[in-house]
Protein backbone atom coordinates (compact mmCIF):
# COMPACT_ATOMS: atom_id res chain seq x y z
CA UNK A 1 0.00 0.00 0.00
CA UNK A 2 1.29 3.37 -1.34
CA UNK A 3 0.49 6.49 0.45
CA UNK A 4 -0.77 9.41 -1.74
CA UNK A 5 1.42 12.15 -0.31
CA UNK A 6 4.42 9.90 -0.70
CA UNK A 7 3.88 9.12 -4.21
CA UNK A 8 2.81 12.22 -5.45
CA UNK A 9 5.47 14.95 -5.72
CA UNK A 10 4.91 16.84 -8.47
CA UNK A 11 2.26 18.86 -6.69
CA UNK A 12 5.17 20.72 -4.55
CA UNK A 13 7.37 21.41 -7.38
CA UNK A 14 4.43 24.10 -8.91
CA UNK A 15 3.62 25.65 -5.65
CA UNK A 16 7.88 26.14 -4.55
CA UNK A 17 7.94 27.54 -8.33
CA UNK A 18 5.40 29.92 -7.44
CA UNK A 19 6.57 30.71 -4.02
CA UNK A 20 10.12 31.97 -5.94
CA UNK A 21 8.25 33.83 -8.72
CA UNK A 22 6.02 35.83 -5.99
CA UNK A 23 9.46 36.56 -4.16
CA UNK A 24 11.33 37.65 -7.41
CA UNK A 25 7.74 39.64 -7.96
CA UNK A 26 8.13 41.24 -4.54
CA UNK A 27 11.99 42.06 -4.92
CA UNK A 28 11.26 44.02 -8.29
CA UNK A 29 8.83 46.14 -6.73
CA UNK A 30 10.63 46.94 -3.78
CA UNK A 31 13.77 48.04 -5.73
CA UNK A 32 11.46 50.50 -8.09
CA UNK A 33 9.28 51.40 -5.35
CA UNK A 34 11.98 51.72 -2.57
CA UNK A 35 13.60 55.35 -3.25
CA UNK A 36 10.62 56.84 -3.45
CA UNK A 37 9.26 55.04 -0.01
CA UNK A 38 12.60 56.31 1.38
CA UNK A 39 12.04 60.01 -0.06
CA UNK A 40 8.49 60.15 2.02
CA UNK A 41 9.86 58.77 4.98
CA UNK A 42 12.34 61.07 4.63
CA UNK A 43 10.06 64.54 4.06
CA UNK A 44 8.27 63.39 6.91
CA UNK A 45 11.04 62.95 9.00
CA UNK A 46 12.00 66.25 8.49
CA UNK A 47 8.84 67.66 8.49
CA UNK A 48 8.25 66.20 12.17
CA UNK A 49 11.50 67.52 12.85
CA UNK A 50 10.82 71.37 11.59
CA UNK A 51 7.88 71.04 13.59
CA UNK A 52 9.30 69.84 16.90
CA UNK A 53 12.09 72.66 16.64
CA UNK A 54 9.19 74.74 16.00
CA UNK A 55 7.10 73.85 19.23
CA UNK A 56 9.95 73.63 21.11
CA UNK A 57 10.68 77.30 20.41
CA UNK A 58 7.73 78.29 21.39
CA UNK A 59 7.54 76.34 24.75
CA UNK A 60 11.10 77.81 25.30
CA UNK A 61 9.57 81.32 24.99
CA UNK A 62 6.45 80.88 26.81
CA UNK A 63 8.52 79.83 29.98
CA UNK A 64 11.30 82.11 29.33
CA UNK A 65 7.90 84.81 29.40
CA UNK A 66 6.76 83.26 32.62
CA UNK A 67 9.99 83.10 34.44
CA UNK A 68 10.39 87.31 33.75
CA UNK A 69 6.83 88.39 35.20
CA UNK A 70 7.29 86.18 37.63
CA UNK A 71 10.71 88.16 38.92
CA UNK A 72 9.49 91.27 38.21
CA UNK A 73 5.91 90.27 40.34
CA UNK A 74 8.80 89.07 42.84
CA UNK A 75 10.62 92.48 42.61
CA UNK A 76 7.62 95.01 42.56
CA UNK A 77 6.65 92.79 45.97
CA UNK A 78 9.55 93.06 47.83
CA UNK A 79 10.38 97.11 46.69
CA UNK A 80 6.70 97.66 47.92
CA UNK A 81 7.48 96.04 51.12
CA UNK A 82 10.68 97.77 52.02
CA UNK A 83 9.11 101.03 51.09
CA UNK A 84 5.95 100.24 53.25
CA UNK A 85 8.65 99.52 56.29
CA UNK A 86 10.28 103.11 55.68
CA UNK A 87 9.12 105.39 58.13
CA UNK A 88 8.89 109.03 56.79
CA UNK A 89 8.96 111.39 59.88
CA UNK A 90 6.34 114.19 59.39
CA UNK A 91 7.40 117.90 61.00
CA UNK A 92 4.51 119.04 63.36
CA UNK A 93 4.33 122.57 65.05
CA UNK A 94 2.74 122.74 68.40
CA UNK A 95 -0.84 122.36 68.76
CA UNK A 96 -2.82 125.12 70.83
CA UNK A 97 -4.61 123.71 73.61
CA UNK A 98 -7.55 125.10 71.62
CA UNK A 99 -7.19 122.88 68.88
CA UNK A 100 -10.72 122.30 67.58
CA UNK A 101 -10.34 121.16 63.93
CA UNK A 102 -10.04 117.31 63.79
CA UNK A 103 -9.09 117.94 59.85
CA UNK A 104 -5.97 119.71 60.38
CA UNK A 105 -5.34 120.13 64.46
CA UNK A 106 -5.63 123.57 64.21
CA UNK A 107 -2.29 124.20 62.07
CA UNK A 108 -4.48 125.04 59.29
CA UNK A 109 -2.62 123.21 56.83
CA UNK A 110 -3.29 120.03 55.32
CA UNK A 111 -1.52 117.09 53.11
CA UNK A 112 -3.37 116.23 49.73
CA UNK A 113 -2.21 113.47 47.86
CA UNK A 114 -0.82 114.39 44.27
CA UNK A 115 0.67 110.60 43.65
CA UNK A 116 1.24 107.67 45.30
CA UNK A 117 3.63 108.33 47.41
CA UNK A 118 3.80 112.21 47.17
CA UNK A 119 1.93 114.93 48.83
CA UNK A 120 1.59 118.85 49.59
CA UNK A 121 0.31 120.99 51.50
CA UNK A 122 -2.85 122.68 51.34
CA UNK A 123 -4.96 125.67 53.03
CA UNK A 124 -7.55 123.15 55.49
CA UNK A 125 -11.33 122.95 54.03
CA UNK A 126 -12.37 122.99 56.97
CA UNK A 127 -11.02 125.97 58.83
CA UNK A 128 -10.95 128.44 56.23
CA UNK A 129 -14.68 129.46 55.98
CA UNK A 130 -14.27 130.07 59.31
CA UNK A 131 -11.09 132.18 59.30
CA UNK A 132 -12.42 134.28 56.16
CA UNK A 133 -15.59 134.71 58.02
CA UNK A 134 -14.44 136.28 61.46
Amino acid sequence: MCRRCCCNKSSGDGSAIAAVAAIAAGAIVAVKIGPIVARIVHLVVEVLTVIMLTAASALAAIVLAWVTICIVRWQVRRTRARQAAVLRPVPSEPIDSKADCLACGGTGTVLRAITGSRYQPHACPVCEPARKAG
